[in-house]
């Protein structure tokens, strides 16, 4: 594959991440500028990672040196740059979400498709070493058949770390719309599409206090329900029970566990690239009817770990979508986190939303296939 260039839009706290991933692990794209509303931000960014050109966003995307725009900016301006990328020329990646609305989002794909370019959106996190390989330990048939899926995304929400959380609790943002995606990408990509939404949502405080930066001391008043509860029904008839909270201190609830009616399958975080998934086999139960001894006892408590069969490199990591938008480029096919499945994941965000502030149900009228699996024990770079 030849070597893309790509330009970086947004140089916040996730811009370092995806900047060093895509460095250090990823030789066929070359990071060759950075722009950012904030010049000293931009300059920043450059001097940290070495990048060669620090320009301002209109000049990014006039720039014909730059074969694809990795949008990393607040989550109400994706949707204008979004645009604005498009029409340039550029091929983009956009972390997530896309937009708020699937009209908005399928408006994008087809000024794309106008436009000769290809378009892909975070998470990307499903194509790394963990869930893919819960995706093959899942086809395999390690667990038998799904019958049941639990996924809880419960934490506190981001002012006690992240230097500007305003934009966390804005409309187009707070939990559904910054960790859902990963939960509803890995539920998508795992088990196929999502069929209808239920949901409740609520907040455990209508205000929030922030701890850290330059507005430490002040209170954010939320646009959004902090806490969301939800059924899924996917396609397949399998029932998810989903919680996604910026208002839980600490939870023993599990991240992600599939049910089988051979056993069960967990992962640590749809958030991370890296996880060890975990296995409870239906013998390790019945196991114990046989054999009155204390090793089966001790097979009969315990989760069993289960290979990576691809190279982790990071726990937390990012830039392997865009690593594959850039294979999808050079081979002419669809990327992994574009096409149907970008929209498709969009109007359960969107479904998630509206069930949650109505309470009524939102049947989807999207679907999509599965993404394609990566090949287990295929190089780090490759998609």
């Amino acid at each position: 594959m030849r070597k893309y260039h790509v330009g970086i839009l947004g140089c916040g706290v996730i811009s370092r991440t995806y900047v060093s991933d895509i460095q250090t692990f990823y030789p066929a794209l070359h990071i060759v500028s950075c722009a950012d509303t904030r010049a000293e931000a931009a300059a920043n960014l450059a001097e940290a990672f070495h990048i060669p050109r620090v320009c301002t966003p209109e000049e990014l995307l006039e720039d014909e040196d730059v074969d694809i725009v990795v949008n990393l900016t607040p989550p109400q301006m994706h949707v204008p740059l979004n645009r604005k990328i498009l029409q340039a020329g550029r091929h983009l990646f956009c972390e997530k979400p896309f937009a708020p609305t699937l009209q908005e989002a399928e408006e994008l794909l087809k000024l794309a498709e106008e436009k000769g370019v290809m378009a892909a959106c975070a998470p990307d996190t499903f194509l790394a070493s963990g869930l893919q390989s819960v995706r093959y330990y899942l086809d395999t048939g390690l667990i038998g058949k799904p019958f049941f899926v639990t996924a809880n995304m419960t934490s506190f929400g981001p002012e006690t770390w992240h230097p500007a959380p305003e934009a966390f609790y804005r409309r187009g943002a707070g939990p559904v719309f910054d960790m859902g995606p990963y939960y509803l990408s890995a539920l998508t990509a795992l088990l196929g599409p999502i069929e209808s939404i239920s949901a409740i949502g609520t907040s455990a405080s209508p205000s929030r206090h922030i701890y850290v930066g330059p507005e430490a001391g002040g209170e954010i008043v939320p646009e959004v329900n902090t806490h969301v509860s939800a059924l899924l029904k996917m396609q397949s008839g399998i029932p998810v029970s989903l919680n996604i909270s910026f208002d839980i201190y600490r939870s023993h609830l599990p991240m992600f566990e599939i049910y089988g009616d051979g056993g069960t399958l967990a992962y640590p975080d749809p958030n991370f690239g890296g996880g060890t998934p975990q296995v409870y086999r239906k013998e390790q139960y019945t196991d114990t009817v046989y054999q009155h001894t204390p090793e089966a006892e001790e097979r009969r408590r315990a989760f069993r770990d289960l290979p990576e069969l691809f190279t982790r490199h990071r726990d937390y990591s990012r830039g392997i979508g865009v690593l594959d938008l850039a294979s999808a480029i050079e081979n002419k096919r669809q990327p992994r986190c574009g096409g149907d499945f970008l929209l498709h994941v969009t109007e359960a965000l969107e479904g998630l939303m509206t069930a949650s502030e109505n309470g009524k149900a939102v049947t989807m009228r999207t679907s999509c296939a599965r993404p394609l699996p990566l090949t287990p024990g295929s190089a780090i770079d490759q998609v």
